[in-house]
């Protein structure tokens, strides 16, 4: 049995040099370090496109039980566990519900007077906010301005704004990407 040899020989057999051999894997090497930033935002941007969703199924959830009670269930604190009673309050009014958003963050929602959040105040019993923190899970400073209410929307431009706020008060997006529903 003949072993080929790595590196090719004097005797001008062919073979792989060792040039060759590092040539191969600095292209691989370039190739990948190309594909994983993309592939990082596709995936990104799939999360912030699920969050959304999963957000607007919570907000059509507090609407039918506005609807049907008067009032929106009453969660003054904020995250979404599933031990919270506005969970099990909410469940028949949803086929399917995360209480976690696409980067593993609970959702937050605030119900009734008295509650203040991202300068939004609550004041009757069918007020609310529901939120994701995004990709990052650190809440924004950013605060509601009357004055401007569209002043929250962004375009999703670049890989930063997956960190930023989703924010529905009262059935309307108020703080998260132009042009959703």
């Amino acid at each position: 049995m003949t072993l080929t040899p790595l590196v090719s020989a004097p005797t001008g057999r062919p073979g792989i040099t060792v040039a060759g051999l590092v040539l191969g894997l600095a292209a691989a090497g370039l190739l990948i370090a190309l594909a994983v930033p993309v592939h990082e935002n596709a995936r990104n941007a799939a999360a912030f496109k699920s969050t959304l969703s999963d957000i607007r199924l919570w907000d059509d959830a507090v609407k039918a039980y506005i609807a049907a009670q008067g009032a929106a269930p009453a969660n003054p604190k904020g995250p979404i566990v599933f031990k919270k009673p506005i969970v099990a309050e909410l469940a028949p009014f949803m086929s399917q519900f995360r209480t976690l958003d696409w980067w593993g963050y609970n959702y937050q929602v605030w119900t009734g007077p008295g509650n203040r959040e991202y300068g939004i105040s609550l004041t009757a019993a069918e007020d609310y906010l529901i939120v994701s923190t995004g990709k990052g899970g650190v809440r924004e400073t950013w605060a509601y301005d009357p004055a401007r209410p569209d002043a929250g929307l962004f375009a999703v431009e670049v890989p930063g704004d997956y960190e930023k706020d989703i924010v529905i008060w009262n059935g309307r997006l108020v703080r998260g990407p132009k042009g959703a529903r």
